[in-house]
């Protein structure tokens, strides 16, 4: 793995656990669960959800989703309290560019607007 300046000679480079994993929704990045639900099951999920946030990152909280023996990742933009430019979280981007580059062949994960 390339590691990235500042880090030669210093072994390799390893994450923490404080960045892998998931972990409860934090307080302040909560969502109504029941509307995702809900519009989930009108998609075809099946089963009760169970959702946990991913550690670490924080410009753009990302959630595992999971239940009906499927896992699905959700990415979202941050509640009305951040404070980072406005470009910072587009999202929208990020699923224009994954669904292009799925369109084009290349394997990537399959994206849901």
């Amino acid at each position: 793995m390339a590691q990235p300046p500042g880090f030669a000679g210093k072994g390799p480079l390893r994450l923490s656990g404080q960045f892998t994993g998931t972990t409860p929704i934090q307080e302040h990045q909560r969502f109504d669960v029941g509307a995702l639900e809900s519009y989930l099951r009108n998609h075809g999920f099946s089963g009760p959800l169970t959702v946990r946030q991913f550690k670490g990152g924080q410009s753009n909280p990302t959630y595992l989703i999971s239940g009906g023996g499927s896992r699905h990742v959700l990415r979202a933009k941050p509640g009305p309290a951040a404070k980072l430019l406005p470009s910072a979280h587009a999202v929208e981007r990020e699923f224009r560019v994954i669904t292009a580059l799925r369109q084009a062949g290349i394997p990537v994960p399959r994206t849901y607007c």
